[in-house]
């Protein structure tokens, strides 16, 4: 009788055991994945941007992943390399370091900035791209994205296309040269910024529907030949 219990209760604390390492390593492989999704290979570079993901502590095994602490977000890096995160004394260099080194930085700064340590089980910092968005769009300007987001969600952080705005032309340009155009087909199927090769620094340009209609072109066509026609009189009766 006694050794029956002695098995089942070994069984159970078996189970238990395995149920715990289960979950334990589903969740530790589950941060791995999500933190290497954009990082891998990537180093942060000036006038690019970080975005900073926290998973805090709570009460059971399950880690949320929660972005309400006031650290997480988008951040700028400026020129000289550095973002400027809250509660922290000093701006973190961040421009060379890769994501891993850098949420490993800025843990530790916050930890020792702060006289009440935040329940904190985790930092990611994520790579991303600042883009311009120009044009027939209703919030122009500059944007931080993620590489992998697609050219969709890049326009819908811009407010999406305004009126009159010719989505069948969009066009990305580069040092004042139009690298890609018409990217419809891009819009339409959300390829991601990197597919449609999007660089940090890019212009992504909305441009709107010409008003030329064919009556406008044969209008202006008939006013060129008539004016060349009263050029040519004039002409004629000056050499006589």
């Amino acid at each position: 009788m006694h050794t029956n219990r002695f098995h089942l209760r070994t069984q159970v604390v078996s189970l238990a055991t395995a149920i715990f390492l289960g979950l334990v390593g589903g969740t530790s492989q589950a941060q791995s994945t999500y933190y290497s999704r954009d990082s891998q290979g990537a180093r942060f570079r000036a006038g690019e941007g970080v975005r900073v993901i926290v998973l805090e502590k709570t009460d059971g095994r399950d880690m949320g992943r929660r972005q309400d602490l006031n650290i997480a977000g988008d951040y700028l890096i400026d020129q000289g390399g550095y973002i400027y995160v809250p509660y922290l004394r000093a701006p973190i260099k961040a421009a060379g370091l890769p994501p891993d080194s850098l949420a490993r930085r800025l843990r530790d700064e916050l930890f020792n900035d702060l006289t009440i340590k935040p329940p904190i089980e985790q930092i990611f910092c994520m790579p991303l791209i600042r883009v311009a968005v120009m044009g027939a769009v209703q919030r122009p300007g500059s944007y931080l994205i993620r590489a992998k987001d697609s050219l969709w969600e890049l326009i819908n952080l811009a407010g999406g296309p305004a009126n009159g705005a010719d989505v069948r032309k969009i066009k990305v340009m580069r040092g004042g040269r139009t690298v890609s155009k018409n990217l419809l087909e891009g819009f339409e199927n959300a390829h991601s910024l990197e597919q449609l090769g999007v660089r940090s620094g890019d212009q992504v340009i909305m441009p709107t529907y010409s008003r030329f209609t064919v009556d406008d072109v044969v209008r202006y066509t008939s006013f060129a030949l008539s004016v060349a026609v009263f050029y040519l009189q004039v002409s004629d009766r000056s050499n006589r």
